[in-house]
C-alpha cells in the first residue's frame, strides 16, 4: 500500500466491513494541520466518495444512499460534517449535473446547502424528546416540541439556488420521503432482533478460519445473511464506482531482452508472474465450480469462458507450464462437455474411426490441443502469437456454441411448462427440445387410430394429449432402443412404423410431406443419441480400467 490518496482510499472502501463505521467516519472527516494535510485528506475524501455511484438520484436519494450504505457514520464534530457534505455535493453534481429533473440546479454550492437542511430536517423530525413522559403517560402540551412543518422548510430554502426559488414541488418530495422515511444516520446495533427472531439465533463455528467449508455445530444464519449482505454491497459499490475511471494497460518487461533504460510505464515480468503464481488457483477453482455445474448453468460457463481465455494466454506469455496445463484441461473439460452434449462435431482428426470411443485424455491427440502445445513451448514470440491465436479462435467457437446451448435450454424451459408434471423433464441437463406436431397413434388393440401431440426430445420421444390446460404424458420411449420403418404401402403412404421394446406401433401424418420431416428428424436423433450413449459408455469403461 503506497501513501497516495488514491490508494489509501481504495484500502477504506476494500476493508470497511473490518473498519468501525465511527472510526471510519472520523478519519473520513479529518482536516490536516497544515496545506499539505489538508489537500491530502481532501482528495482521500474524494476518491472514497467519487467510487460511489449517483447516477439517476436526486439529492437526498444520494445523500439516504451516502449516510446509510457507505461503510462509515456520519462524525459528530461540525467541522467534520462540514467537510464530508462538501466532498458529497462535489462527487453528486460530478455524476449528476445536467438532469434537471433530479439535480435542478445551478451548482454544487446549491448541492452543500440543500444537503446540510436535509441533515437538519432528518434531525427535527425524527429526534427523541428530551421530556419523556412515565410509561403509559402522555407528554404534557406545554413540553411537547413543535417539529418543522412543510411550509417552514419550504420557506428556509427560499432563494437558496443562486437567489433563485427550487421548485416546490422538488422540495415538498424531500420532506415528505424525510418524514415518512427518516435516514438512519446513527445505525442501531448490528444485532437486530427481527432477523434473531424470524430466521432464529444460532451458534456458528467454522472449522479451518472465518470462511472455512466445513462447518460444525449450528449456525447462526442471520449473523450469516447479515455478514454476506455486508460484504458484498461494498464490492458492488466499488467496483460500479471503479468502473467510470481509466485505467492503462500497462506493457511487460522482459528484463533477459530488454537490458537498456525502459520506459516507465513498463513492468518487470517476474513482478507480473509472481503476482499470477500466487492467484492463479483461484481463477481455476471459479471455472471448475462453473464446470461442475454446467449442465444445469450453460450461462455460468459461458461467463467464466473469458477468464478461462485470459488465464490460458496468460501462462502461454509467462511461460508457466504447470499452470498452463491446468487450463488446458480445463478446455478440455469444456469439449468434452460439449461433445457430450451432442452439439459439437468440428475438430476431430478425420482419420480417427467413427466408432473410437474418446475420452477426456483423449483430447490431447486432436490438431488443436497438440498445435497449442507445440506453439506454447516454443520460444519464438511468433510462436506464442500464433497459439494465442488458436487460442482465441478455439473460444469464439465455444462462445457461440454456449449461446446456441442457452437458447436450447430455455426453449425446453418453455415446453416442459406445457407438459403435466413436465418439470421431471429437466432432471436430465442433457435434453433439449427438438420438434412437436399432432400425429395419429393406431391402437395395437381396438385398431382405432387416435390422434396425440408428440415431442421430439434428443433423446426420448414422447406422446400426450392435452387435458385442462396442460399435456398429459401417454408413453415414453427412449430413442437409442428405437427403431423406424417407412411404410411405403398404397394405403399407407402417410404412416410409418416405430419399433421399441416398450411398445411398437404405426403412426400416421397429416400428408406425406410431414412424414417425410419426421422421419428424416427422428432418425437423425437416433443417430446421434446412439453416439452419444456410446462416448459416455466408452469413457466409463475407459475409466474404470484404468482405475483398476
Amino acid at each position: 500500500l503506497t501513501p497516495s490518496p488514491r490508494d489509501i482510499a481504495s484500502f477504506l472502501r476494500l476493508y470497511q466491513t473490518r473498519i468501525d463505521t465511527s472510526v471510519l467516519g472520523d478519519y473520513l472527516g479529518e482536516g490536516g494541520k497544515d496545506g499539505d494535510e489538508v489537500e491530502h485528506y481532501n482528495l482521500i475524501r474524494f476518491h472514497y466518495t467519487s467510487a460511489i455511484s449517483f447516477v439517476g438520484m436526486n439529492v437526498e436519494q444520494g445523500l439516504r444512499h451516502f449516510l446509510t450504505n457507505c461503510g462509515f457514520r456520519l462524525p459528530g464534530e461540525a467541522q467534520k460534517i462540514d467537510r464530508v457534505m462538501t466532498t458529497f455535493s462535489q462527487c453528486y453534481w460530478e455524476d449528476n449535473a445536467g438532469d434537471h429533473g433530479r439535480c435542478p440546479f445551478h451548482d454544487q454550492d446549491t448541492v452543500f446547502l440543500i444537503s446540510f437542511a436535509i441533515i437538519m430536517l432528518n434531525t427535527d423530525l425524527h429526534k427523541v424528546s428530551m421530556f419523556a413522559a412515565p410509561p403509559g403517560q402522555p407528554v404534557p402540551k406545554q413540553k411537547q416540541r413543535k417539529k418543522m412543518t412543510k411550509p417552514e422548510f419550504l420557506n428556509n430554502l427560499r432563494g437558496v439556488d443562486n437567489s433563485e426559488d427550487l421548485s416546490r414541488e422538488y422540495l415538498s418530495q424531500i420532506y415528505d420521503s424525510i418524514a415518512q422515511n427518516p435516514i438512519a444516520i446513527y445505525r442501531p446495533p448490528e444485532n437486530s432482533s427481527f432477523l434473531d427472531g424470524a430466521l432464529g439465533k444460532k451458534t456458528i463455528k467454522f472449522s479451518s478460519g472465518e470462511f472455512g467449508h466445513i462447518i460444525q455445530g449450528n449456525v447462526d444464519l442471520a449473523g450469516m445473511i447479515k455478514h454476506v449482505i455486508k460484504s458484498v454491497k461494498p464490492c458492488q459499490e466499488l467496483l460500479r464506482g471503479l468502473a467510470s475511471h481509466e485505467h492503462p494497460y500497462l506493457t511487460i518487461k522482459n528484463n533477459r531482452k530488454n537490458k537498456k533504460k525502459s520506459r516507465r510505464h513498463l513492468v518487470p515480468e517476474e513482478l507480473v508472474r509472481s503476482a499470477f503464481c500466487s492467484l492463479w488457483h483461484h481463477f481455476h477453482g471459479t471455472i471448475n465450480s462453473a464446470l461442475d455445474a454446467a449442465h444445469l448453468d450453460p450461462k455460468g460457463l459461458e461467463n467464466c469462458l473469458d477468464v478461462l481465455m485470459y488465464a490460458l494466454c496468460t501462462t502461454i506469455c509467462l511461460d508457466l507450464t504447470v499452470e498452463r496445463n491446468a487450463f488446458a484441461s480445463q478446455l478440455v473439460r469444456v469439449k468434452f462437455f460439449r461433445e457430450n452434449r451432442g452439439l459439437e462435431e468440428d475438430d476431430i482428426n478425420v482419420h480417427r474411426p467413427v466408432s473410437r470411443i474418446r475420452d477426456h485424455l483423449d483430447y490431447k491427440n486432436d490438431p488443436w490441443y497438440m498445435r497449442i502445445e507445440k506453439a506454447a513451448e516454443s520460444y519464438h514470440e511468433n510462436a506464442k502469437i500464433a497459439a494465442l491465436d488458436e487460442v482465441d479462435n478455439m473460444f469464439k467457437k465455444l462462445h457461440a456454441s454456449l449461446k446456441v446451448d442457452s437458447t436450447l435450454k430455455k426453449e425446453m424451459i418453455k415446453v416442459a411448462r406445457r407438459i403435466r408434471n413436465g418439470q421431471i423433464l429437466l432432471n436430465d441437463p442433457t435434453r433439449y427440445f427438438l420438434k412437436e406436431g399432432l400425429l395419429k397413434k393406431k391402437c395395437n388393440r381396438s385398431g382405432r387410430n387416435i390422434e396425440y401431440t408428440f415431442f421430439l426430445f434428443s433423446d426420448v420421444l414422447i406422446y400426450a394429449n392435452k387435458s385442462g390446460g396442460l399435456y398429459k404424458i401417454h408413453g415414453e420411449l427412449p430413442l437409442h432402443l428405437m427403431k423406424i420403418m417407412d411404410l411405403n404401402t398404397v394405403r399407407q403412404k402417410k404412416s410409418f412404423h416405430l419399433i421399441h421394446p416398450r411398445k411398437s406401433f404405426v403412426i400416421s401424418a397429416s400428408n406425406t410431406i410431414d412424414k417425410a420431416t419426421w422421419l428424416a428428424t427422428i432418425n437423425a436423433s437416433i443417430g446421434r443419441e446412439v453416439k452419444r450413449k456410446a462416448r459416455i459408455e466408452g469413457a466409463r469403461q475407459n475409466s474404470a480400467a484404468f482405475d483398476r
